[in-house]
């Protein structure tokens, strides 16, 4: 092959398999830090949402979830339940329009909480970048695993 050989240093090694010890004391880990970081003064839903996602977050194989990062988690459970209501809104498809005999004929419109649904997905949507909760917004936020090679500012030739 061509090229420079990449810096085995620089690869971070896989580990064994979790053991059931192992990984109940790191669910309990990251159930505590959840409720240590636990916002005061939640609505109910917005509570039960805290509850189902904080503890993900605070996985210390994601880390995601920091003294400092409780707001904007707070902010995507209260995007989450605002979602969920306004969907419940509309239970079948087609229940987002309506219809309205004008002087130019009838007319099919968008039902204004359509908009509210559409303004809350991409809310949504930004905090689930923010948070790296998809799979391609993950990949960006992976931490330890450097370039296989060395930075070509440092290398000499």
């Amino acid at each position: 092959m061509k090229g420079r050989r990449g810096d085995p240093g620089n690869v971070v090694p896989l580990h064994g398999a979790p053991t059931a010890e192992s990984e109940a004391r790191r669910k309990e880990v990251a159930q505590r830090l959840a409720a240590d970081l636990r916002p005061s003064g939640m609505s109910d839903p917005v509570a039960a949402e805290w509850d189902r996602i904080a503890p993900v977050l605070a996985d210390p194989t994601l880390n995601r979830l920091k003294p400092q990062f409780t707001d904007v988690v707070l902010e995507y459970c209260r995007v989450v339940v605002r979602l969920r209501e306004l969907r419940a809104l509309f239970p079948g498809v087609g229940d987002e329009t309506y219809e309205i005999e004008g002087r130019n004929g009838a007319q099919i419109k968008t039902r204004p909480e359509v908009a509210q649904i559409n303004e809350s997905w991409r809310q949504w949507r930004s905090l689930v970048a923010m948070l790296g909760l998809s799979p391609a917004d993950a990949r960006g936020l992976v931490e330890g695993q450097g370039d296989l090679f060395d930075d070509p500012a440092n290398a000499y030739f």
